[in-house]
């Protein structure tokens, strides 16, 4: 029976090993007052080389993780989506894998999966008290870090407070004005931080870094009132005294025992782990994390940025970015592209109700546009749009506008797009839909057949299968950094980093460092 390892050595080599690489990973981290909570990853990969099927997800350190499989599932390129199947390799490893051997040669693929932990349970949320007696709770924990990430766009880490921000405030102005959030000074250097109102009301904190690099570390320190919180009596952290020998020392007001005890500590714990320290880098980012909630349907809005520059103009923007910009209802740009291919005689529409297309001839695809190539090939296929096509394109477009408007003005930029509307028409339209359509169709390099308002460029508007109901009404975000207060008080991390000791520090840094989430097959 010698001869069956060699059979199954012959097997796996027949199969070809796919890889990918990271282009951004977002977390949510739905915490509760008692530190049980949800964790939600949300990864993208690109692939780079042959079929891949998944990557192994690790270096959650002391959190025990309960997978939840209801809502895991990835999309790709092409918006097909596929369920997860997720499964322990033991010493905290899980192998992450689209379901039923299926795999992925080419474009993107993006994994959304969650599991529930207990952040109390595994000492990263804890009481400690401020250096003039103020009760606190510490908040000291950072995500997975990731291998294959070396171009990795973004890295958010989003933790949802127990807290209900009162209405009718301003969370950012909530926040800072009272004092509410306190950082290490590390933590403000290191990313870009903002307050929002997430569900429930409840004050959502934002981390998020740009160009992260490989196996970035996302470790966050911070200090919320205790009083959002219930912890057991066995989360609570000694906070350092203020004896005779505790003198704190620079400006982040650490201890000099607790450091120096930190350090050897951090030190120790090396020359034990240093051994088995292995880039073991195991990958996790919507479907609602293809970022869906940054989604308005009808029409979309955009959020205004903190980091806008009054009066800077996006002059890049598309003709079909600009009319999500412009908020032209999704609906009627889907009909203006279909237009567009039955006038150049690319489809031909066969039924209106349900909406249904054949292809009389295949164009250069080359030769068209990003958003208009992803929509003749999700109608070519079948001859149908699907939800989750229609969500490809809308992610697609969203992305797009953040990159080019994150720090633009939104009403200077829609002035600037309305000019070059009535321009098109040789300033004889008024910047209606219409108007917008003569820029987008005529201006086309690729587009022959001249709209001369001869013809309803929205007919298929109602026809086009938008099933709100299946969606998370939102709005588009016109950057990762857009709502990212960088400006966040640098200030504050003075008054309060010795409310930790160091030695947790250390010891978490350590830790984590040991295992990493990646390692695409």
């Amino acid at each position: 029976m010698t001869w069956l390892p060699g059979l199954l050595w012959l097997t796996l080599l027949s199969v070809p090993q796919g890889s990918g690489e990271i282009r951004f990973v977002e977390t949510a981290v739905d915490l509760r007052p008692d530190g049980a909570a949800v964790v939600r990853y949300t990864v993208q990969w690109r692939v780079v080389r042959g079929e891949m099927h998944g990557f192994y997800f690790e270096g959650n350190d002391r959190l025990r993780v309960s997978m939840l499989s209801a809502d895991a599932a990835a999309v790709d390129s092409r918006g097909r989506r596929y369920d997860l199947s997720i499964t322990s390799v033991g010493s905290g490893r899980w192998d992450v894998v689209l379901a039923d051997g299926q795999g992925v040669s080419s474009g993107d693929l993006t994994f959304r999966f969650a599991f529930a932990t207990d952040f109390a349970e595994a000492g990263y949320l804890a009481s400690t008290t401020s250096p003039d007696g103020e009760p606190l709770a510490v908040f000291n924990w950072s995500p997975v870090a990731w291998n294959e990430a070396s171009n990795q766009e973004h890295y958010t880490l989003q933790v949802l407070t127990p807290h209900v921000v009162p209405a009718g405030v301003d969370p950012r102005d909530y926040v800072t004005d009272g004092a509410l959030v306190l950082t290490e000074r590390w933590v403000n250097e290191r990313f870009r931080i903002d307050y929002q109102r997430g569900e429930d009301d409840r004050l959502r904190l934002v981390f998020h870094r740009e160009r992260p690099g490989n196996q970035a570390d996302m470790r966050v320190q911070l200090y919320l009132p205790e009083g959002w919180f219930s912890l057991p009596s066995g989360a609570a952290q000694g906070s350092p005294g203020a004896g005779a020998s505790e003198v704190p020392t620079g400006p982040a007001g650490l201890r000099v025992p607790l450091l120096v005890g930190g350090a050897l500590l951090l030190g120790l714990f090396y020359l034990v782990v240093g051994g088995k320290h292995r880039s073991m880098v195991a990958a996790h980012r919507g479907l609602d994390d293809v970022r869906w909630d940054t989604l308005d349907w009808t029409p979309p809005k955009l959020v205004l940025s903190s980091f806008r520059v009054p009066g800077k103009v996006c002059e890049d923007l598309t003709p079909l970015e600009a009319a999500f910009y412009l908020e032209i209802p999704f609906k009627r740009i889907l009909s203006a592209m279909l237009n567009s291919m039955v006038a150049e005689g690319f489809l031909q529409v066969r039924y209106t109700d349900p909406l249904r297309v054949v292809v009389l001839e295949r164009p250069d695809l080359d030769a068209l546009g990003e958003y208009e190539r992803l929509f003749f090939e999700s109608m070519a296929d079948d001859g149908k749009l699907s939800q989750a096509e229609l969500e490809a394109l809308m992610s697609l477009a969203v992305e797009n506008i953040r990159k080019k408007a994150w720090d633009c003005d939104v009403e200077a930029t829609k002035k600037h797009l309305r000019r070059q509307v009535v321009a098109s028409t040789a300033e004889t339209g008024r910047g209606s839909d219409e108007d917008w359509y003569v820029w987008y169709h005529n201006y086309h390099p690729y587009f022959h057949h001249r709209f001369a308002y001869d013809r309803d460029p929205f007919r298929y508007e109602v026809d086009m299968p938008v099933q709100t109901d299946h969606l998370v009404t939102g709005a588009i975000d016109t950057a990762l950094a857009t709502n990212l207060n960088v400006c966040h008080d640098a200030c504050h991390s003075a008054c309060h980093s010795a409310c930790h000791s160091a030695c947790h520090s250390a010891c978490h840094s350590a830790c984590h460092s040991a295992c990493v989430s990646g390692s695409s097959h």
